[in-house]
């Protein structure tokens, strides 16, 4: 592929002075990143279609980054260029797969990225988390090569410093130096152009105001370390918060942007479960969070009553957003367990530091290796929490929305069924149970994963001992059902007094002026 060994762990791992290959360098290093936005870049083609925004205006940060991405787009091609003119046929210099293959890569990797400049800019896409990583990953894993540059340079030139003035040509190895200082430079720069917003569009679908959330207009490193927030936690901090103080919510989270998403996949369950089209509007009745439809042409027609339960639409509606916020969730479950073993390599390095040293930048590397982890899962942990209240919120919204439409439009008859009482608490109390049940409905498959890999790890550390402990864990089990049905029986008796009481409080306010006349205050409360 490249002349030379891929991957060599004398001189990477089994040494005092440790350094890639330059094959894994040019290889491994640069094509992670790019394989990486190509797998994800999904991501990118689905911000420019849920934007709801148009046409950023033409500004430095955007002139600058397609000048710098067509900087880049032009050195990859001269790489290719002189790839095929200096190596190969009568220069002597062997061309290998690497000199080709790897400046097409790069290149048709950078042609996608300014591809988005100008999408970003009409569909009024501000910041994108895929561009920061991939800029990111591709600017901290040249660092070895950069390393790798200068040590090379610094023999070449001692040689060249011994040779005859006749003798110094610009060499491959010369062109090769310039060339990736160069790109480093340029991809420097784009991790840090990436670091900002790009400016305000000019055509939104609501008005963004002075009080809109600054998270709008954040960049994605501004989002994922919440510096976006600093400024009201401040306020908070110098003084009590008010209504005033407080931002408008983000137009994906108000009920104008997820009422029509739900209702959709809503009205297909309702047909679904109902296909008959008859003029009379179907009976609903409330039962047990679901509403019942009954079958207005009879028993003779063959069909049965149909439940339309309220999952599926919700799954379809909000799933998306769930089950990234899952994936994050897999990643922080796994990010827990990579610490621990960590933290056991730096307890050999400290232990075999007498018998058998070795050598020091492996404790660096230890170290630096267990904050990085803990920094990732901290980050991570974050944006699943963030999004799984989003969630949460966005269920809470719809199904609110849907119960007082349905309320409001039920016929007279049906309206005796469900009591006022039972109408409120489906809004006000069920509703925000599925805002509470989703951030930690991941843990139905979280737990077991983490218990699991908890159990194996320990095992290697303390043997047999560790059935002692899944012993107990087992044990609990039973214990926990018959607390979890106690507390169901009574969450359910606690409804019903609650129904009960919003019933009997609509009936007072509603004769206040009877009761008042009669004196029936001290009865009522009693009652109530």
């Amino acid at each position: 592929l490249c002349g030379s060994q891929f991957w060599n762990s004398t001189e990477t791992w089994y040494t005092n002075d440790p350094d890639f290959t330059p094959c894994f360098e040019q290889t491994a290093l640069v094509w992670m990143p790019c394989a990486f936005y190509r797998l994800f870049v999904i991501f990118d083609f689905y911000y420019l279609k849920a934007s709801l925004d148009r046409n950023i205006p033409w500004n430095k940060l955007n002139v600058t980054k397609a000048l710098v991405n067509l900087g880049l787009l032009v050195i990859t091609a001269l790489d290719l260029v002189m790839a095929l003119v200096k190596k190969g046929g009568d220069s002597g210099l062997p061309r290998y797969d690497l000199d080709v293959w790897g400046p097409i890569i790069k290149f048709a990797t950078f042609l996608l990225l300014f591809m988005f400049i100008p999408l970003n800019r009409k569909y009024g896409v501000q910041t994108t988390g895929c561009q920061f990583l991939f800029w990111f990953l591709l600017t901290v894993l040249a660092i070895p090569r950069c390393r790798t540059e200068v040590r090379l340079n610094a023999d070449r030139q001692k040689i060249l410093d011994s040779a005859q003035p006749s003798e110094q040509d610009f060499s491959w190895e010369e062109y090769q130096f310039v060339s990736f200082f160069i790109f480093f430079t340029f991809s420097s720069i784009m991790l840090i152009l990436n670091c900002f917003a790009d400016g305000m569009p000019r055509q939104t679908k609501y008005q963004r105001g002075e009080n809109e959330i600054p998270e709008l207009s954040a960049s994605f490193l501004s989002r994922i370390t919440y510096q976006w927030f600093d400024s009201m936690a401040l306020k908070g901090y110098r003084n009590p918060l008010e209504e005033k103080d407080l931002w408008d919510l983000r137009p994906q989270d108000s009920c104008s942007e997820v009422m029509p998403i739900f209702a959709h996949h809503w009205n297909q369950k309702v047909r679904k479960n109902y296909k008959g089209r008859a003029r009379v509007e179907p009976k609903a009745q409330f039962s047990n969070g679901n509403v019942t439809f009954e079958n207005p042409h009879g028993e003779k027609s063959g069909r049965k009553k149909g439940m339309a339960s309220i999952m599926p639409p919700i799954y379809k509606s909000f799933g998306g957003v769930f089950l990234f916020g899952a994936l994050m969730k897999l990643f922080t479950d796994v990010l827990t367990f990579a610490q621990p073993q960590v933290l056991s390599l730096i307890i050999s390095f400290v232990e075999a530091h007498e018998t058998d040293p070795q050598p020091e930048w492996k404790g660096i590397l230890y170290a630096v290796l267990l904050f990085v982890l803990a920094a990732a899962q901290t980050f991570i942990l974050g944006q699943y929490f963030h999004r799984m209240f989003i969630v949460g919120l966005r269920i809470r919204t719809a199904l609110i929305n849907a119960i007082y439409r349905k309320a409001l439009r039920i016929s007279n008859s049906t309206k005796k069924e469900p009591t006022v009482g039972e109408i409120v608490n489906l809004m006000a109390v069920d509703a925000q149970r599925f805002m509470e049940l989703t951030t930690y409905l991941n843990m139905i498959w979280s737990a077991p994963l983490q218990i699991g890999l908890a159990l194996y790890f320990l095992w290697q550390q303390l043997g047999p001992s560790v059935l002692a402990g899944l012993a107990v864990m087992i044990i609990l089990i039973p214990v926990n059902g018959v607390i979890a049905s106690r507390i169901k029986t009574y969450q359910i008796r606690q409804m019903k007094y609650k129904d009960e009481r919003v019933k009997l409080m609509n009936e007072v306010l509603s004769g206040i002026k009877v009761l008042k006349l009669y004196a029936w205050e001290p009865s009522f409360e009693k009652q109530v």
